[in-house]
């Protein structure tokens, strides 16, 4: 026998036939188990009448009314086909799984129906009840259950309204995703596993009746509770004046003063003042740096010291945004301190990180920072003034720095200012690294760039100053010295190397060229343009020139000499007499300008014109 689809029972042919009918005995048959007609003894599952099978050679088989002039069949068979077969399911178990039902309203909830296996007495298929046909309807005792079934479409709302109407629980069970299991594994689904959801269910109204009385409690006791937190908090601003506690003076210490002491929401939970709290946030902060800091680890910091009020440790929300409503400037202690922080944040000395944590930016570490030196500046800075002067006057012969007394000099108005050094201990830093960095570099001075009458700053420099001025004077006389015989020995080098250059181009005629003024070299003789820099590079080049000229009348001089060769060569093969072609050679020509042929001939292109003239064959005249 074919096993039968679920979705079998829905699906049609081209034709529109079904593929599913109901046999003699009740059971559905598929149409490729029964004979062909009549004989197949059917009938539609949904209208009971007659059905014939289709099976013929061309077209898909198929159930088709046989009483229709169409063949079509009628569009309820499949549906009913289902509910028979879930009927007789349920019929034979008598017990079905409920969908849990619970109605919730903010945080109530009434659990109309638990998740549970229901028993019942009997199932009843299609029975009309009232205006609605349920698909399958449970009966125990007295009460009912309508449970539909969901493969092509889902129960309608006019339907929904008449179960509600008729007051009757339903429930449908979703066997959309099942149309490709077999009517007889189905049992399990349609009893337990299937999804299914409450269309409607009687228990609900009353349900949500006590879910109204808990609110209506629920808001008289809220409003009881509003009023106690709003008699009880007493805002706090930030005080006028400083503060001497113990964390809001290591803040302010630390040249924190602009992130503590800040107005905020919910300044009132906390049983210190606004700066102190906010101080110890602050505090807490920088002693784990290398650590994640939450706003819950300030609240705990908080806490942990009992600063925050009893009556606000736990304040619900609902609480919070009532009296914020009402125009307090109330906030609980956990958003007092996140706000707090968000305040610091936008300042620039905190940004947010991940997970709710806070850092420390560059700008809160330089606030301490410039706090601490400003601390240690005066200290630091004699320090290192006095270091200072300790190296400039170090190597200076000690007669000279014997009177010499720090403190008296750095209290001591400097030359040509009107402040001390231990007044210019109070200036800004670029101020002050001025000072020393002048002071820092008088030794240098002397020594490299001596000046008469240079700034001393009062130091007992004067007479390693006059020294310097006196070795500088030397040391200028003798490079001066130094530099001219330089020049000297370069000028001599120049002419010598023009010389040789010259003797190396133009041999035995080098010196009437070395001697004789060149307009090229301003008029001067290369020897004398050779005793400076300018005269040396023009007279190489009036060399340099000379030199590619002789060499390129060389080379025509040569050409020539191969070419008239050539050419005698040629005259010596047209005459018998040697003579003769000797003659030719040196006979002068009309169609040669009157040049003879050696001395017309100059190259080959030449050479080839006078060949021109000579005899064609050998010849004795």
């Amino acid at each position: 026998m074919t096993r039968i689809l679920l979705g079998q029972l829905f699906d049609c042919t081209e034709q529109g036939g079904a593929l599913v009918a109901e046999g003699p005995d009740g059971e559905l048959r598929h149409i490729d188990d029964v004979p062909s007609g009549l004989k197949c003894g059917c009938v539609c599952p949904g209208c009971q009448r007659l059905m014939v099978a289709r099976k013929g050679k061309i077209r898909a088989h198929c159930f088709a009314h046989h009483s229709d002039p169409d063949g079509q069949s009628c569009k309820s068979a499949g549906e009913t086909a289902l509910h028979k077969h879930a009927k007789a399911v349920l019929d034979r178990e008598l017990k079905i799984k409920l969908p849990a039902l619970v109605i919730a309203e903010e945080e109530d909830r009434e659990v109309v129906v638990r998740n549970d296996v229901l028993e019942f007495e009997r199932a009843i298929l299609e029975t009309k009840d009232g205006d609605i046909v349920p698909d399958v309807l449970l009966e125990l005792g007295g009460r009912r259950l309508i449970v539909e079934f969901k493969v092509t479409h889902a129960c309608d709302d006019v339907k929904i309204a008449r179960i509600r109407s008729r007051n009757v629980g339903a429930i449908e069970i979703d066997l959309a995703g099942y149309r490709d299991r077999a009517l007889e594994d189905l049992a399990d689904d349609i009893l337990y596993k299937a999804p299914r959801d409450w269309l409607y269910n009687p228990r609900v109204s009353e349900a949500r009746d006590r879910l109204a009385d808990k609110r209506r409690q629920r808001e008289q006791d809220r409003k009881r509770e509003i009023e106690n937190f709003r008699a009880l908090y007493h805002h706090k601003l930030p005080s006028e004046a400083k503060g001497n506690a113990q964390y809001e003076s290591l803040l302010r210490l630390e040249g924190l003063d602009e992130i503590i002491n800040l107005p905020v929401d919910g300044a009132g939970c906390f049983n210190v003042p606004v700066a102190e709290w906010q101080a110890a946030i602050i505090h807490d902060l920088l002693s784990v740096v290398d650590k994640l800091f939450r706003t819950r680890n300030a609240v705990y910091g908080l806490r942990s010291r009992n600063w925050i009020d009893p009556n606000f440790r736990s304040v619900p929300d609902y609480v919070s945004s009532a009296l914020k409503e009402a125009g307090l400037p109330f906030a609980p202690p956990e958003k007092a301190v996140e706000d707090y922080l968000r305040k610091v944040e936008r300042l620039g000395f905190l940004h947010a990180g991940r997970q709710d944590s806070w850092h420390v930016t560059s700008t809160l570490l330089n606030c301490i920072e410039h706090a601490q030196e400003m601390r240690e500046r005066p200290r630091r800075r004699l320090a290192e003034i006095r270091d200072i002067v300790t190296k400039q006057l170090n190597g200076v012969p000690e007669y000279e720095t014997r009177s010499f007394d720090f403190e008296n000099w750095a209290n001591t108005v400097l030359p040509g200012r009107v402040f001390c050094i231990t007044d210019a201990i109070q200036n800004d830093e670029p101020e002050w690294s001025m000072l020393c960095r002048e002071i820092s570099g008088i030794q240098s001075k002397i020594r490299f760039s001596p000046q008469p009458g240079m700034d001393l700053f009062g130091l007992p420099l004067a007479a390693e100053l006059q020294r310097s001025l006196d070795r500088k004077r030397n040391e200028a006389e003798q490079r001066e010295i130094a530099r001219r015989e330089k020049e000297l020995a370069a000028e001599i080098a120049r002419v010598d190397r023009v010389k040789e250059m010259a003797f190396e181009v133009l041999n035995d005629q080098a010196q009437g060229w070395l001697d004789v003024p060149n307009s090229s070299l301003g008029g001067l003789t290369p020897l004398g343009a050779a005793k400076s820099e300018e005269g040396y590079s023009r007279a190489v080049d009036a060399l340099n020139q000379l030199r590619r000229k002789l060499e390129h009348e060389e080379i025509l001089r040569q050409r020539r000499e191969v070419a008239v060769a050539n050419l005698e060569e040629q005259a010596l093969s047209r005459y018998y007499d040697p003579d003769k072609a000797r003659l030719w050679m040196h006979s002068s020509r009309p169609e040669l300008c009157g040049k003879s042929p050696a001395e017309f001939t100059r190259d080959e292109k030449t050479a080839k014109i006078c060949e021109q003239y000579l005899p064609t064959k050998r010849s004795h005249h």
